[in-house]
């Protein structure tokens, strides 16, 4: 699957690396907190799941399924909560973990809905965030990157790539 790249952006261990480092920042700025992780489902799953090895705090997890590309390669401007926002995210400190930021629709309506349903605060976590996001707040940033559509560690191209261990570009794209 890997040869399906015209080109590799972020290999497996500077992801690795950088996963950890963002571990210990969480772990130092809620400083002892109890955090409930919230992976956006589905292309958030996998750098959640290495980065909540990561964090040294007692940890909750809320998975939340939102979408707003469809099969497509471009943000549709709305996002869907097919799942809903469950009750239990009253009185918590969340963390939203994504796999990109974008156009930061997502994460801003999500933060919006989460704190009016009683979240007592909401922080955000993106693993990738394209050059002309960089203005969007993101409290931890994984990687900044260009502005090319990219897959892998999660990222999909119409549900296919998400496997791959590194963030590269499709060919053709």
């Amino acid at each position: 699957m890997i040869n399906s790249l015209s080109e590799i952006l972020i290999d497996r261990e500077t992801i690795q690396s950088r996963v950890r480092e963002l571990g210990v920042e969480i772990t130092s700025r809620f400083d002892g907190k109890p955090l409930c992780i919230v992976p956006l489902l589905d292309g958030g799953l996998i750098f959640a799941a290495d980065l909540m090895r990561e964090i040294n705090l007692p940890l909750t997890l809320l998975p939340l399924k939102v979408s707003s590309y469809g099969d497509g390669t471009t943000s549709s401007g709305a996002i869907t909560l097919p799942w809903g926002i469950p009750e239990s995210v009253t009185g918590k400190e969340l963390l939203i973990v994504d796999d990109i930021l974008d156009t930061g629709r997502t994460l801003q309506t999500l933060t919006q809905l989460l704190l009016d349903s009683g979240a007592l605060s909401v922080r955000t976590c993106v693993l990738l965030r394209k050059e002309y996001s960089k203005n969007l707040p993101a409290d931890f940033v994984g990687f900044d990157i260009p502005d090319k559509f990219v897959v892998g560690y999660g990222l999909d191209l119409a549900g296919r790539y998400r496997n791959l261990p590194c963030i590269g570009i499709p060919k053709n794209y």
